[in-house]
């Protein structure tokens, strides 16, 4: 039996990449499917996002600390929980590509209140002011994949890792254009106590130490003793880098020497870190976790619950 079509073409904004789309209907003597029954499927499918009462971990990535309470990055929810005595989301992030938030990357607290976060869809950096605020974007784009945040003593200045421009950036906690602070690839960036920027890098030299300054950059860690270093962070005299591939957390000091500080379980593939005197936190994506360290006995405790 022969067949017949019509061509129909189609635009519609729910459709991402491409305004229009043509399609070829069979004309049978029942109807299979409309145009218009694909356009009000798609622009469905577009919208519909997990309501946020049924949300549940999927993949923190990163883990900031402000006081007693962790906030940390999920990258495929998309959004930010916030952990005190329950975990809740604190902000939701969107699964429309190119949207404020669709892949979230690192955090930072910022001093007058809220978060700062760093999303790779978007080539931004945000400020959150509380929960569920809306996000307030700071570099007009100029970012190309934030990896690292952090901020300096004074709270004043942030330091962006960009694995784009493979470059770490500062720029005021207000926004605007960042500046160039030196060309090193940093995956995870912290302060220590003299006022030195210290960065882990997927590079040659895995560790090195920043003069915000100058600029100038003296490579600590040049033997590349970790199997994928992630994140890094400084507390108490000593810094910490996680080893994703590793399944450990390494301690560093400031004259270059390094040694594993804990191998194995509960970590299966360690990202994020950030340190208090007494604890390490540690973003665990593969476990759907962030686990807190006891820096004297080693032992961990899940704080997602």
């Amino acid at each position: 039996m022969s067949k017949s079509f019509v061509i129909r073409t189609i635009c519609h904004p729910a459709f991402h990449g491409a305004a229009c789309f043509t399609l070829a209907l069979a004309l049978f003597p029942t109807a299979v499917c409309s145009a218009q029954d694909v356009v009000a499927s798609a622009e469905a499918d577009a919208k519909s996002e997990p309501a946020a009462d049924v949300a549940e971990p999927a993949y923190p990535l990163a883990v900031a600390i402000d006081g007693t309470t962790l906030y940390a990055v999920d990258l495929d929810l998309p959004g930010v929980w916030k952990i005190g005595e329950k975990t809740e989301l604190f902000a939701r992030g969107t699964n429309l590509l190119r949207k404020p938030m669709n892949r979230p990357r690192c955090v930072a607290i910022d001093p007058r209140g809220g978060i700062f976060v760093g999303d790779s869809a978007t080539r931004e950096v945000y400020r959150i002011e509380s929960a569920d605020a809306e996000p307030v974007p700071l570099t007009a784009g100029y970012i190309g994949i934030p990896m690292a945040i952090c901020l300096d003593a004074d709270g004043k200045t942030m330091y962006v890792g960009d694995a784009e421009k493979r470059a770490t950036f500062k720029m005021p906690i207000e926004g605007g254009k960042p500046e160039l602070v030196a060309r090193v690839n940093a995956r995870g960036l912290a302060f220590d106590e003299d006022g030195n920027l210290w960065a882990v890098t997927p590079d040659a030299d895995a560790v090195v130490k920043i003069d915000v300054k100058t600029g100038d950059v003296t490579n600590v860690i040049t033997d590349r003793p970790y199997q994928y270093p992630n994140g890094l962070t400084w507390s108490g005299g000593e810094g910490f880098v996680t080893d994703g591939y590793g399944k450990a957390i390494w301690k560093f000091t400031a004259d270059g020497k390094t040694e594993k500080w804990h191998e194995g379980e509960p970590l299966v593939g360690p990202v994020g870190i950030t340190a208090t005197e007494d604890s390490i936190y540690v973003a665990d994506p593969k476990q759907k976790q962030i686990y807190q360290f006891d820096r004297k006995t080693k032992k961990a405790v899940e704080r997602m619950k």
